[in-house]
């Protein structure tokens, strides 16, 4: 019988700090290693190169500045893409107020002379008009930039003068209605949208209707925006309406004589009397002609012409002149009408260019010349009055912008931030300037 073996006794084994540092070879230290030595030397290499790699974008050689260029510059900007130095004064640094104005003098906030806040504190050019955006137009802000202040108006600027002082968007209730459409159109003058545009067609004396937009209303070629020439008898009304200027109340002329369409009032007394003085000169036989229904005729020469002439002016200032003009009574002893001025714009009284009609905002007919007028000024085909205010409302503006997503929708479409009274007169002088060189 073979011999029980007996599993060995197990005994742990010692560890301490001293058996353990028997088992470390001291001199590893000492033994060469390439990868401690690379390290060490990659340690002050690659710092020194990373140095000697960026020193040139620092200095500006060759192209190293565009590898820290943002992107290209705007649309207007093309010229000075190449010359960062031009806008930016010192290298990583944004662009200082002062580098805008050396080409743009227009001043600040507000734009209208309308408005006289001012605002707390103005941001810089750069932080609305963004750079390196590519080829945009940098003139178009975005509307957050806007809204940052006008949501909020009382609590950015002093002085204000606005309706409404919380605008955060174009849309119906975040933005008020247009001003103008609550005005009236003063202008003494008698206009009637209805009767020269009815629904049917129509001839009165030779003219046929309706009339177009077209006719009356004419964009300027010099203006960018399209803005709208000044309506005046002699381009626009004339030609229909020569006849209200007729004067020869007993028809003793045998021909139409229209009088001169001018304020001077003494100058069409003595047209119409140099009229009758060459008729009766020519032919002295209509001295002998009685005058209206009366059978006997006036002898006298200078009785006969002083009669035609009081009842010409009579019939023409205050008759026919009436027809589209508001009286003023008499002036110098004659009939006179009140004074039309200039039909450009909002009517003033004693000013010859009136006002516009948007204040605060900018309108291009230019930019809308594809689309039919009555489409926007809906109301202008049953105008029977001129104090009828034909200015579309803001709801029929909403039918294109508002919420198209586009650049239609853009703050800046419709409104400038800089007054730019200050850039014109600029321009202006160096025009005559040169106009006198």
């Amino acid at each position: 019988m073979a011999k029980e073996e007996k599993p060995l006794e197990y005994k742990d084994r010692i560890v301490n700090t001293k058996s353990v540092a028997q088992r470390i070879d001291l001199d590893y230290l000492t033994r060469p290693s390439p990868f401690r030595d690379w390290r060490r030397r990659l340690m002050w290499i690659a710092p020194a190169a990373a140095a000697l790699g960026i020193l040139p974008f620092l200095l500006g050689v060759g192209s190293g500045e565009r590898a820290f260029s943002n992107g290209p510059v705007s649309r207007s900007h093309v010229i000075f893409e190449n010359n960062c130095a031009a806008c930016h004064a010192g290298k990583f640094t944004s662009v200082a107020d002062a580098a805008c104005r050396k080409c743009h003098d227009g001043p600040s906030h507000p734009a209208k002379a309308a408005d006289g806040a001012k605002l707390a504190s103005e941001p810089r050019c750069a932080q609305c008009h963004l750079e390196h955006r590519g080829r945009v137009v940098l003139a178009e802000v975005d509307n957050r930039n806007c809204t940052a202040c006008h949501s909020d108006l009382t609590r950015h600027g002093t002085g204000v003068k606005l309706a409404s002082t919380a605008i955060h968007a174009f849309r119906p209730n975040r933005h008020p209605e247009f001003p103008a459409v609550k005005r009236q159109d003063l202008r003494p003058l008698k206009l009637n949208h209805a009767v020269h545009m009815p629904p049917a067609p129509k001839t009165i004396r030779d003219m046929k209707l309706p009339m177009k937009c077209g006719d009356c209303h004419s964009t300027r070629l010099e203006s960018a925006k399209g803005d709208l020439a000044a309506v005046t008898f002699e381009d626009h009304c004339r030609s229909c309406h020569k006849r209200e200027l007729e004067f020869d109340v007993y028809q003793l002329l045998g021909a139409s004589y229209p009088a001169p369409h001018t304020k001077d009032v003494p100058a069409i007394h003595q047209f119409i009397v140099d009229t009758y003085t060459r008729a009766a000169t020519a032919n002295p036989a209509i001295v002998e002609r009685p005058l209206g229904r009366e059978f006997t005729p006036i002898t006298n020469q200078a009785a006969w012409l002083a009669r035609v002439v009081k009842e010409s002016e009579d019939y023409l200032l205050e008759k026919k002149c009436l027809y589209c003009h508001e009286s003023a009574g008499r002036m110098d002893d004659f009939p006179a009408v009140k004074t039309v001025q200039k039909i450009f714009g909002r009517y003033v009284e004693g000013r010859q260019e009136g006002e516009p009609w948007l204040v605060r905002g900018e309108f291009s007919h230019r930019a809308h010349r594809a689309v039919d007028c009555a489409s926007c000024h809906t109301t202008a085909r049953e105008s029977k009055k001129t104090g009828d205010v034909l200015i579309p409302k803001m709801e029929v503006c909403l039918s294109c912008h508002g919420s198209s997503g586009a650049h239609l929708d853009r703050c800046s479409t419709c409104h400038l931030y800089h007054n730019k009274r200050k850039e014109l007169d600029k321009d202006r002088r160096s025009i005559e300037q040169l106009v006198g060189d």
